[in-house]
């Protein structure tokens, strides 16, 4: 296997440009097959390598104990090892981000802390590309996600991205590499581990060899990808200019070839990666008119012009309430459903983002907040004006704060709750529900 993994390595250039490393680990079979390899490898790639590990703090004593296994194991193999510990629930939800997605933002912001010049490692096979592919595709996902897991991203290199995870747990049985395993990766509750735990081996019945087909989808999937790059990238040389981009070479461009190119002007303009309803928004006012793509950001095209900008959030706003349909405000996305009571669990009706959709009066419209608005919230006995209620939360940016009011005035506010007049009760039919 570390002829394979050598093979991978030489493929991708992974160590052309740099020689420090800082290895993920976790103390998984993964994890300490990519370390005793990197090990293994590192006289004759010159490499400096270091082991990181990451205690969550979610497992409690089975954390710890990863913790000091990965620990041991990283010293029997001479390898510097360090250390963070921290409590991803209690910063997923300050940062308002799931659990997941902090604690691989966290992850990686500690391994680059370690040396800001090396290459990062981290333990993803074609077992885990396998996966990321069939997940990606139940989400409906076009080329890009058909790629899966990239070999090479920036400073972060995979070796172990060609061996599956078979392979990779006869390499620890013919090495005596002993592991940990995580309880939570048998928890099917977890899309990934349902696709890995049930898909796959039904798959398998059909196709024993079901990986090495999927490598040849997600190589195939790569080669498109990076030919699509290119004709993108002489797309935009082609359509920019000063101000902005030529909206009519836009316009000429083959469907597919012009997705992708507004795809490439929003991540250029915004730094993150598109959802499909804001690349459609764009691609839909190359004739002229003007659309929110996400926080902060408003396109234009007007005489023949397509440019983008930053709202002021000083301005006031207002946006056509809609049901089942995401509304984009200046500072967030937020959508309505109306759900019977009987549809619902009882915990809900104490949640803050609802309220009673049978007592609104007339036509709701979601806005900032204006002069003269005040709201009573459920569950608080005054009346307040909402310059109040902003001032006491100490809220520096009021006009980001999304505001529901219908005839006569705020019926909710986010962050706040709904007004008093808007309460759920036993007499409530039907329920207005709002995700943002």
């Amino acid at each position: 296997m570390i002829c394979k993994v050598r093979e991978t390595i030489e493929k991708y250039g992974m160590f052309q440009n740099c020689r420090d490393v800082v290895a993920g680990l976790s103390g998984g079979a993964d994890s300490c097959t990519l370390l005793h390899i990197l090990n293994s490898l590192k006289d004759e790639y010159s490499l400096n390598i270091t082991a990181a590990h990451v205690n969550h703090g979610i497992r409690g004593d089975e954390a710890k104990r990863d913790e000091e296994f990965s620990r041991k194991f990283a010293e029997s193999l001479g390898v510097d090892f360090r250390l963070l510990c921290c409590d991803i629930p209690s910063l997923a939800k300050e940062k308002s981000m799931s659990e997941e997605e902090c604690g691989r933002k966290i992850r990686y912001e500690f391994f680059e802390s370690i040396n800001s010049d090396a290459l990062i490692a981290t333990a993803h096979n074609l077992s885990d590309c396998c996966e990321t592919l069939l997940f990606n595709i139940t989400r409906g996902s076009g080329i890009k996600g058909l790629c899966s897991i990239p070999p090479v991203r920036g400073n972060i290199i995979r070796p172990l991205i060609e061996c599956s995870r078979s392979e990779i747990e006869q390499y620890c049985k013919e090495n005596n590499i002993s592991y940990v395993t995580d309880s939570t990766n048998n928890d099917d509750t977890y899309s990934r581990n349902r696709i890995r735990l049930d898909v796959i081996p039904q798959l398998k019945m059909i196709n024993p060899s079901v990986e090495k087909s999927f490598m040849r989808i997600i190589k195939s999937a790569r080669e498109d990808e990076d030919y699509f790059r290119r004709i993108v990238d002489s797309a935009i040389s082609e359509c920019e200019c000063e101000g902005g981009y030529k909206a009519d070479v836009l316009l000429k461009l083959h469907p597919a070839v012009l997705n992708r190119t507004v795809s490439k002007l929003i991540e250029i303009h915004t730094g993150a990666v598109p959802e499909s309803i804001h690349i459609k928004s764009v691609s839909d006012i190359l004739n002229g008119g003007k659309t929110q793509i996400n926080t902060g950001m408003i396109v234009a095209c007007e005489n023949g012009l397509l440019h983008f900008g930053e709202i002021t959030l000083t301005d006031e706003w207002s946006r056509d309430f809609t049901l089942d349909r995401e509304i984009i405000t200046p500072s967030k996305t937020v959508k309505f459903q109306i759900i019977h009571k009987n549809e619902e669990v009882k915990k809900q009706f104490v949640h803050k983002n609802v309220l009673d959709y049978d007592s609104i009066i007339g036509n709701l419209v979601l806005r900032s907040r204006k002069s003269g608005d005040e709201i009573r919230i459920a569950g608080r006995n005054c009346t307040k004006t909402v310059k109040k209620l902003f001032t006491e939360a100490k809220i520096k940016d009021k006009n980001s704060v999304v505001l529901l009011c219908d005839s006569l005035g705020p019926v909710w506010i986010e962050g706040f709750g709904c007004a008093q007049r808007c309460r759920i009760t036993e007499k409530t039919e039907n329920i207005l529900k709002i995700n943002y």
